[in-house]
């Protein structure tokens, strides 16, 4: 189980270098001004590691989007989970990986827009756009670096994680 807790530790490291370096953000001209790659390694970690690692990963995700923690916290807690549970769903191949990391950044992207329009934070058409453009963008992103990513730490790490501690 420690195994699965320093994954969890360097994914998050990952996640932290992002959210502080302009690589965790995209440049994106609408009301929020930017798309995020930060959900990228809770996947990773969900489909490696399982629904706990990912769900432990989404805590170095949260950041306070207009100081609402329910928004930010719920959709964030069941990326890597969604990501996992779409993976095994289809049959733990290359394709269940590109759609659970699809599920996991749809998860992200409607979770925290939806629970923002029906808190009243935003009305639905100012959402829209940031959905169309940002969720696109956040989708592509996950879709083509997920996917090595995985294949590449599952040769490393997924026979590591499950050895006896």
């Amino acid at each position: 189980m420690y195994r699965h807790f320093l994954f969890a530790g360097i994914l998050g490291a990952v996640t932290l270098v992002l959210s502080v370096t302009p690589l965790g953000f995209v440049p994106v001209p609408n009301l929020s001004t930017y798309a995020t790659t930060m959900h990228i390694p809770a996947i990773i970690g969900g489909i490696i590691g399982g629904p706990l690692v990912g769900c432990i990963l989404a805590f170095f995700t949260m950041h306070l989007f207009l100081g609402n923690i329910v928004a930010c916290f719920v959709p964030r807690l069941l990326i890597g989970a969604v990501a996992f549970y779409t993976w095994r769903a289809l049959g733990r191949g290359n394709l269940g990986v590109v759609v659970g990391s699809l599920a996991g950044t749809a998860t992200n992207t409607i979770g925290v827009l939806g629970l923002m329009v029906l808190m009243g934070y935003f009305r639905f058409e100012q959402v829209i756009p940031v959905f169309l453009l940002n969720g696109t963008l956040e989708l592509a992103l996950s879709a083509l670096v997920v996917l090595p990513i995985v294949r590449i730490l599952k040769k490393v790490v997924k026979s590591d994680l499950n050895s006896r501690c």
